[in-house]
């Protein structure tokens, strides 16, 4: 497959989509500490963010999907981005993006890939009750950029007419208790050799799973309605 190489990573590119949020400032440490300091209480924000755990730019389309400097640099815009805390998005968002590429590349097929964030992350605040995290406060103390629970993608094989979701919670902070609240499918991919060619990084703190099409759009009813025979794998 021809790919576009010696390309310089383009810097993020603002857009309209949060009008009057300077987004290059807002993912800087200073920011991200007022941000939770503000949502969890004085200086909560020192049991979450550290050097190497903080919110990043997650990519929802991977610019390493696209061939040419265009649609890589396109891929560049914050409306393409979510809040996605580092370990995951060097984990398991990570590793998911690289096995479908080698997965569609063995298969030599043609898939549509729907990526998305579905509801908002919480954290527990200084009395230990749940709160909704934002990457920003405006200056009526309304919340906005809200950072994701779910990062999933979709794929979907319109020639064969099959698909599944994959997704990943966005947090490394959860117990398996809570995680368990999260679950919402019968994880598809957990001990089926159907989908071995999936590495997740278990060391990354964060925890992912698959779902069948049908079960998933039960929880995410914002989708295309897809006709879907049988299961990607």
């Amino acid at each position: 497959m021809y790919k576009q190489h010696g390309l310089t990573r383009p810097s993020f590119i603002e857009g309209n989509l949060f009008r009057g949020v300077k987004m290059n400032e807002i993912y800087k440490m200073n920011n991200q500490k007022t941000a939770l300091d503000a949502v969890l209480g004085h200086s909560m924000s020192g049991h979450y963010l550290s050097k190497k755990q903080f919110l990043s730019r997650g990519h929802l389309a991977a610019n390493a999907d696209f061939a040419t400097s265009a649609l890589i640099r396109a891929t560049f815009h914050y409306v393409n981005s979510a809040p996605q805390w580092q370990r995951g998005n060097a984990g398991d968002w990570a590793a998911l993006e690289e096995s479908l590429r080698r997965r569609v590349n063995a298969l030599n097929t043609t898939v549509i890939v729907y990526t998305g964030t579905h509801g908002i992350m919480t954290l527990p605040n200084r009395g230990g009750h749940m709160k909704e995290v934002y990457l920003h406060i405006d200056e009526n103390n309304n919340p906005d950029v809200p950072v994701p629970m779910y990062y999933y993608k979709l794929v979907y094989d319109p020639v064969r007419k099959l698909a599944a979701v994959f997704i990943t919670i966005n947090s490394s902070f959860y117990n398996e208790t809570v995680l368990n609240t999260l679950l919402f499918c019968e994880d598809i991919c957990e001990h089926n050799r159907e989908f071995s060619w999936l590495k997740w990084r278990s060391n990354d703190g964060t925890f992912s799973f698959c779902c069948d099409y049908k079960t998933f759009v039960q929880e995410v009813d914002y989708l295309p309605n897809l006709d879907v025979r049988g299961r990607f794998h």
